[in-house]
């Protein structure tokens, strides 16, 4: 009761008469007078001087009126911000990736075109990225294989190639290229069964007809990386996160074609919400210039 009684008060205020405020609450006016008069005749308070069509504030109102701006004075700030998002100039996303790369390519991309939206980003394993979508804690998932299920929508994004790295001590450190089956018998250090790259080796070893030796199985890149360096074994790294280093010498496998994927990975109930679906218009931007 009194919040359409303060409300009515507010506007009259503001529009300088009762039928401005009318106008703005969409209301009759005879509607406006009487939530008015119930607000002066509840409190006993003279709110208005009126002079035939001329109404002014008492110091009563005006007082009054400190305070409901504090209420609704900040209206027309709210519509402006949320008009500001319906036409994506301000937002926020959440991203969970499981490697940095395409995540980053994308965000620089998105900064570009729509500086106005914050974003963060988790890195984590596939199942977690996941996870972070049907939690609502991520808006976007960068994974490493086609995702698509009943409530995820999932659509291809990048590839790239995949490395064989050696020790520079090896005996094949001196080489560019090397065949699958010279790989045979090799100790390797293998990434843990989430890892979309270990994967790809794994089913090209397995086509080649080779069995390597796994000395251990360690989750990270940084950790298999690390292992590669002290001469623990020979591992596959992706292209995107190779990174020179004096001990180590990437190997292309010449007879097999290894590659990973980056898909981009959203709830299907939320692929049509403006900032989700500005950013899978982006991307595929992105897609079609490098086609």
């Amino acid at each position: 009761m009194y919040q359409k009684w303060l409300e009515a008060f507010h506007h009259v205020a503001t529009e300088g008469s009762f039928t401005g405020a009318a106008r703005k609450l969409n209301v009759g006016q005879p509607t406006i007078s009487s939530h008015v008069s119930n607000l002066e005749g509840r409190f006993g308070a003279e709110l208005f001087h009126r002079r035939g069509r001329t109404i002014q504030l008492t110091p009563t109102g005006r007082m009054l009126y400190d305070i409901t701006h504090d209420l609704y004075g900040h209206e027309q700030e709210a519509i402006a911000y949320l008009n500001s998002i319906k036409t994506l100039e301000y937002g926020e996303l959440n991203f969970s990736a499981v490697g940095p790369h395409d995540v980053m390519e994308l965000l620089a991309a998105l900064r570009e075109r729509r500086p106005g939206i914050k974003c963060t980003v988790r890195l984590a394993i596939i199942d977690e990225v996941l996870q972070d979508l049907e939690d609502f804690r991520a808006d976007i998932g960068i994974v490493g294989r086609d995702c698509a299920s009943a409530t995820i929508h999932s659509v291809f994004y990048n590839q790239h190639k995949i490395f064989v790295v050696v020790n520079r001590k090896h005996r094949l450190a001196g080489r560019r290229t090397v065949r699958m089956k010279e790989l045979a018998g090799e100790e390797m250090i293998i990434r843990s069964s989430s890892s979309t790259t270990q994967e790809a080796f794994d089913k090209a070893a397995h086509e080649a007809g080779i069995v390597v030796e796994p000395v251990f199985e360690i989750e990270s890149r940084e950790g298999l990386r690390e292992a590669i360096v002290r001469g623990l074994g020979i591992g596959v790294i992706s292209e995107t996160e190779f990174a020179p280093h004096p001990e180590l010498h990437p190997l292309t496998v010449s007879d097999a074609t290894m590659h990973t994927r980056a898909y981009i990975a959203c709830l299907k109930a939320r692929r049509n919400r403006p900032l989700i679906k500005e950013f899978l218009s982006l991307a595929d931007a992105l897609v079609a210039d490098r086609s």
